[in-house]
């Protein structure tokens, strides 16, 4: 693969304070490219380098660092094998394993021994933001008989699943439509609110996904209705919400497809 990084120079810099005993020279990091720098969530980019070390035993780790927290208890590997030898050469494919957050990040690659730490800039990859998607959404339970009812209010559970490669909590400040007159006057609580980023359009806020280490959540929140309404009526809902790239600071309007309640 072609490199899209400059290789670096054969000088890493010091990370701690010196002690007694260290290396008789220390390690450096030579000709270190990356194959890419930006990448999607899930792909690999390639990673060679050479590491020249006067003791190679003085060696007790070398690793990645820099990569987003959330892609790295996703599995994506950042340990490498120690030197066997005063030059060891190192090329290999990582994988960006999904969840990743969106983002630049300044990637190092660090050398350890009983001592000292040496760190050695890499250089930037960014991470691409890849777009929310809402995977279904329904009213629990999606019906009641209009004859049935016993009390002036029926409460419901909203649910919807949000997936995004990036971590499920870049989908940020949910929303309930209504998309008729009837369907906003079937909700009893919550209220209405203008949505400023809906052109103030009526909506409902909604619990948000909270967490970046999955790619899938399921969300969850309370609505009530009202329970003595017309029989034989269809009511039609959206939910939308916003993605935010953290790499461009852009967003973007996502939304389900249409959420139905059916008073029978």
């Amino acid at each position: 693969m072609k490199t899209c990084l400059a290789p670096i120079a054969a000088v890493v810099v010091l990370a701690l304070a010196g002690c007694a005993n260290q290396p008789i020279a220390p390690p450096t990091v030579v000709d270190a490219q990356l194959s890419a720098r930006e990448v999607l969530p899930g792909d690999d980019v390639g990673l060679s380098f050479t590491l020249d070390v006067s003791e190679p035993s003085e060696v007790e780790r070398v690793h990645l660092r820099g990569l987003p927290k959330n892609t790295i208890l996703a599995g994506t590997r950042t340990e490498f094998d120690l030197p066997a030898a005063p030059s060891t050469s190192y090329a290999s494919d990582l994988r960006i394993e999904r969840p990743a957050s969106d983002g630049q990040y300044n990637l190092e690659l660090v050398i350890e021994t009983a001592d000292k730490t040496y760190v050695a800039p890499l250089g930037p990859l960014t991470i691409r933001d890849t777009p929310s998607r809402i995977l279904h959404a329904q009213f629990v339970g999606g019906s009641h008989a209009a004859e049935d009812c016993l009390a002036q209010t029926k409460l419901l559970k909203l649910e919807y699943t949000v997936a995004d490669d990036n971590g499920a909590a870049d989908f940020v400040a949910p929303a309930v439509s209504a998309l008729d007159k009837d369907a906003q006057d079937l909700v009893f609580f919550p209220h209405w609110e203008p949505v400023a980023w809906l052109g103030d359009a009526p909506g409902i806020g909604l619990n948000r996904p909270t967490k970046d280490t999955v790619e899938k959540e399921l969300v969850s929140s309370d609505i009530r209705i009202h329970c003595s309404v017309p029989a034989d009526h269809l009511y039609e809902f959206v939910i939308n919400g916003q993605n935010v790239s953290s790499a461009s600071g852009e967003s973007k309007i996502i939304g389900s497809g249409p959420v139905r309640y059916y008073v029978e």
